[in-house]
């Protein structure tokens, strides 16, 4: 067990808390309808695993000053032209939130950047007459890989650099909210994957930390350009990397950046193709690796595979981690049964490590919820008591909630 596997179950299991709690749930009169008993599709696109949307945009004015807006770059001439039209608010630039999110192509890992912004149409564009405001996304589909180079290790303060994301696929959906955004991305990506559209797009990260004094902040820009290696070229080479910054970009406190992409970073496992067997010198770790990856994508049956190949590997392991991620894959899947037998084994695994202590502590949480669903209450409070008294807080409102 690695420390990484750790920290993925401890992230995985804030995403699977809010759905064994709330979905699961039923007793008497709080049962769910009939027809959400059946299992939805599952998407190949992980939910959101880190955000950033505490930012100021700056642009140099005509006159040589600089001006910021919050989470918007403002225009060159913000501080002489007062015009209150609808589509200027929207500045040069504008960003809701960025949001990296996990995809798998084939046995690759990818991220998906997400940026969301305020957008607009003039209803008759030529008059411009009749303005509607509305929502829409960017997305860049790259590497896993590339986030080590967007922040490395060693961050390099008061240096700028940028990185070419060689952008597998990029879109943009308008008026998102009218929209199955997932869907628009997943179909985007498979229309590339299957041949049927080529991308021509592609996008520089431009970085600049800065560190004065106690103070840091990170500088950044999203600089759009061709899938021509000299177009992406000409901005990440370093001859060009202050000219990224002489005129626009965002700004953020350093420690926002640094878990916006850190902890899209943990969800990042080291795995072999699993057909290989000559690239498999730990199966067990392979095989538990690709179980949490499709976990996280939300494909459990997979998940559910790849942890009973793990298992058959090394059926003696006393790993808890791989019991309780297999445990709440079923409950997902509604299998509330095998989930509790799978709960109970994680439990007769208890670590002697305090840092694995925590995340073995929520096994009692988890099969209250299973122990719920199958209607069997006393059980379910009992569970969470236990979790309870052994730290896990959030076990405090289901009891009060259910148990009186």
């Amino acid at each position: 067990m690695t420390v990484r596997h750790i920290i993925s179950f401890v992230t995985v299991i804030v995403i699977g808390y809010f759905f064994l709690t709330g979905v699961n749930a039923c007793a008497q009169n709080d049962c769910p309808p009939e027809e959400d008993a059946e299992l939805v599709n599952f998407s190949t696109l992980s939910p959101v695993q880190s955000e950033m949307s505490d930012l100021k945009g700056w642009a140099k004015q005509d006159n040589g000053r600089w001006l910021s807006s919050r989470n918007r770059i403002p225009f060159t001439d913000d501080r002489t032209n007062k015009s209150p039209g609808a589509e200027r608010k929207l500045g040069q630039d504008n960003i809701i939130v960025l949001q990296l999110r996990k995809v798998m192509i084939g046995n690759d890992q990818y991220n998906v950047l997400v940026k969301k912004y305020h957008d607009g149409e003039f209803e008759f564009p030529i008059l411009r007459e009749n303005w509607r405001s509305f929502k829409s996304l960017d997305f860049y589909v790259f590497k896993s890989g590339k986030l080590e180079e967007i922040l490395p290790e060693e961050v390099p303060f008061n240096e700028e650099y940028a990185v070419n994301l060689n952008v597998y696929v990029r879109g943009t959906v308008r008026d998102y909210e009218t929209k199955i955004e997932d869907d628009e991305i997943i179909k985007a990506i498979q229309s590339v994957d299957r041949g049927e559209t080529v991308n021509d797009w592609n996008i520089v990260f431009a970085v600049f930390p800065i560190k004065n004094g106690e103070e840091e902040v990170v500088r950044f820009k999203l600089i759009k350009s061709f899938r021509k290696k000299y177009m992406a070229s000409y901005y990440a080479a370093p001859q060009n990397w202050e000219k990224n910054f002489d005129m626009t970009f965002y700004e953020t406190k350093f420690y926002h950046f640094k878990s916006f992409i850190r902890d899209a970073q943990e969800f990042i496992l080291p795995v072999t193709d699993p057909n290989d067997p000559l690239a498999n010198k730990d199966a067990y770790t392979n095989n538990f690796n690709w179980g949490v990856l499709k976990y996280q994508m939300g494909d459990y049956p997979t998940a559910i595979e790849y942890f009973d190949k793990a298992l058959t590997e090394n059926p003696n392991t006393q790993d808890f981690l791989i019991y309780s991620f297999r445990g709440n894959a079923r409950s997902k899947m509604r299998l509330y049964g095998d989930a509790i037998t799978d709960f109970d084994k994680a439990l007769d695994f208890q670590p002697d490590d305090i840092m694995n202590y925590a995340n073995w502590v929520k096994n009692y949480f988890n099969r209250g919820v299973a122990r719920y669903s199958l209607y069997d209450l006393p059980g379910a409070c009992k569970d969470w008591n236990k979790a309870l008294e052994l730290g896990f807080g959030p076990a405090h409102d289901y009891l009060l909630k259910y148990c009186q």
